[in-house]
């Protein structure tokens, strides 16, 4: 049973966290903090981490920054896991909650809802496709108690845009003050505060004649108690280190497909001209041939060594351009396979592991081709069953 102790546990977060646990076999709430108090709550909660003779597992917070000094002190006597769901740490306090991670494990997040970290890396990957010729908004929605404005989700998001633009955005926040048009480096972040609203989140693209609109808004408040349990679950191996919803994606999400293609051929030219190899692609793009799993090198002697995946349809096609003289080695009736997952770019080792789990399957690997989501193996077809079987057990994938 994981003790907690729950930051804020008179706010309506910490009193849904509460309500979450009762009958819990795997979480027990041992107490609580606030700085209020809360006379109406069925198990003691004090005042201040200070005032508490009680030990818990992990402290999860959702109060506000004013209590960081105070959380970070009892985690340090009680060795406590801590999973920070505050917004609105100045940078002072972000070095110290960094500084704390040297000692115990911290789960920091701006918001845990799995569903606004998706939507964070579908914006930075819409800024990389859209470019610069779309100027990019953040409007986010909160209900008209919430404290710090803008939202720590919403400058999170515009941290994950701004990485893939080289940094180069400078944040307007609202423009009641502009007296000018907008510049092309500007990111827009406004707020809205009012009514019940758990929390909506925007992100706009504005574009000539179109506008492309990314948005997540939570429904009710358990999606934030849910992550804040998942993290607290997820950090009872850790001894140290600073963590956030990435790390959960890794570990839970680091391969969450696995796609098969039957009937592919390998050709590996293993000494070509590089010009020569240029103008063999030139040719097969003319005969719309597509090729798949391209991989090069260079020899010692500046040759260049390539090999390229194609449907077995299409290979008769493709040998008859390349050029006579050239080495060729071709491998027909083979296979592909192809392991997916949004939390690969975040975890090391997937290839290693999609590897192991092919050879337990008994496959032979003829060639493979790896991105920041997904990793390819060509292999021989007798064993796609067996691979494919091995590599979705190992990821938990029905």
């Amino acid at each position: 049973m994981i003790k907690i102790a729950i930051s804020g546990a008179a706010g309506r977060i910490g009193r849904t966290i509460f309500k979450s646990l009762i009958g819990s076999t795997e979480f027990e709430a041992v107490f609580g903090v606030d700085v209020n108090g809360a006379d109406d709550l069925p198990y003691p909660v004090y005042k201040s981490f200070a005032a508490s003779p009680l030990d818990a597992d992990v402290v999860i917070d959702f109060s506000s920054p004013a209590a960081l000094d105070d959380i970070l002190a009892y985690a340090a006597e009680k060795k406590a896991k801590l999973v920070l769901a505050t917004t609105g740490y100045t940078p002072e306090q972000e070095k110290r909650v960094e500084y704390a991670a040297n000692t115990v494990p911290v789960f920091r997040a701006s918001n845990m809802s799995l569903g606004v970290n998706l939507l964070g890396s579908l914006a930075k990957e819409a800024a990389k496709f859209l470019g610069e010729d779309y100027d990019i908004e953040i409007v986010e929605t909160h209900h008209n108690h919430k404290l710090d404005s803008p939202s720590g989700t919403a400058l999170t998001l515009a941290n994950e845009i701004n990485s893939v633009r080289d940094n180069s955005l400078e944040y307007t926040y609202g423009r009641h003050e502009a007296k000018h048009r907008r510049e092309k480096n500007e990111l827009g972040i406004h707020a809205v505060r009012g009514g019940t609203v758990v929390g909506k989140h925007e992100v706009m693209f504005l574009g000539t004649g179109e506008v492309i609109t990314l948005a997540h808004e939570s429904e009710n408040k358990e999606v934030f108690v849910r992550g804040a349990l998942r993290a607290a679950k997820f950090l009872m191996n850790k001894e140290s280190g600073l963590y956030d919803m990435t790390s959960i994606i890794a570990q839970n999400y680091a391969v969450t497909s696995v796609r098969t293609e039957a009937d592919v051929a390998l050709v590996t030219l293993p000494r070509i001209d590089f010009d020569e190899f240029l103008k063999l692609l030139d040719v097969i793009k003319r005969n719309d041939i597509n090729l798949d799993m391209i991989s090069h090198h260079f020899n010692p002697d500046d040759t260049a060594a390539v090999s390229f995946t194609l449907s077995g349809d299409d290979l008769t096609k493709a040998e008859g351009f390349i050029p006579a003289d050239t080495l060729c080695k071709t491998v027909r009736g083979a296979a592909k396979i192809t392991a997916e997952g949004a939390g690969m770019e975040h975890r090391s080792g997937v290839a290693a592991d999609v590897l192991t789990a092919l050879r337990g399957a008994g496959a032979e690997v003829f060639a493979i081709t790896t991105s920041e989501k997904q990793i390819s193996c060509c292999i021989d077809a007798r064993s796609l069953p067996a691979a494919e079987a091995a590599v979705k057990h190992y990821y938990g994938i029905k």
